[in-house]
């Protein structure tokens, strides 16, 4: 498990992500996501759904416009702002993750993406909490940050130079998350009570498209939002024809509730 930094607090953060936020291209990046597959495989269009953490409410509002029916929470009271402002239509609230506002056993399924790694203390609550509001036999579906062979090798490195550099330079660094290995994120859903259905990589479908490469080395960034110039995409492209292992962002896990008469031997 790898403790990630960066030099911007949260305020910072915000103001860095409205600034290049667009809802309608967010919501058109969706299907190019795998995760998209694993909604439509798994997630129950007849019992209530929840997005634990839903930030700007982008699969939110793709799922329910696709039939779903599906609640967000998240603990950022600016951010539900702007969504109430934006979409004031959408059930989506204030609250904490931690600490949810629903009955025991009453969620269909619960979708956790990104959401996990920044609590710096641990996932336990959060989990715990996940874990007492769905029904039993409930699917879960997580995604977490992969500690991958590139971060390893070259953009961890690479921050923590800068950020040598920046702190001597009297500047602040910030907890931003922590990434994992695909045995540390399956071990922390078994550890929480949940059982593993099936786990794989999340990020782009598209091999000459990478969410890591966008978002550690914005040289390589294009003008469209989280697309590659021609540099990135044959780097991209390279690396994902050898192993999607190598360049993966996340890590995703379906999971769900063990039922009431599961019994351990």
């Amino acid at each position: 498990m790898k403790k990630v930094y960066t030099i911007r607090n949260m305020s910072q953060q915000q103001a860095n992500m409205w600034k290049r936020f667009s809802l309608e291209n967010e919501i058109k990046n969706c299907p190019q996501w795998n995760t998209l597959n694993y909604f439509l495989k798994y997630l129950p269009k007849d019992k209530p759904i929840l997005e634990a953490g839903c930030g700007l409410g982008i699969w939110l509002i793709y799922l329910r416009n696709n039939g779903y029916n599906v609640e967000g929470i998240d603990y950022d009271w600016n951010v539900i702002s702007k969504l109430n402002e934006m979409r004031p239509d959408l059930p989506a609230r204030q609250g904490d993750i931690c600490n949810l506002p629903y009955k025991d056993n009453s969620l269909g399924a619960y979708i956790s993406l990104g959401v996990l790694e920044h609590f710096e203390e641990g996932p336990e609550k959060p989990l715990s909490e996940a874990k007492r509001v769905l029904m039993p036999g409930g699917i879960a579906i997580f995604t977490l940050p992969f500690n991958n062979l590139f971060r390893r090798m070259v953009a961890h490195p690479l921050r923590e130079l800068y950020l040598l550099v920046h702190c001597a330079l009297k500047g602040n660094k910030y907890f931003s998350e922590y990434r994992y290995s695909k045995k540390e994120a399956y071990s922390m859903i078994i550890e929480a009570g949940f059982q593993v259905i099936e786990t794989d990589i999340n990020d782009f479908i598209h091999k000459s498209r990478s969410l890591v490469l966008w978002s550690e080395f914005p040289y390589l960034q294009s003008k469209k939002l989280y697309t590659l110039n021609i540099l990135g995409k044959i780097a991209a492209y390279l690396m994902n024809s050898i192993s999607i292992n190598i360049l993966s962002a996340g890590i995703l896990i379906i999971a769900q509730k063990p039922c009431a008469d599961t019994k351990e031997h």
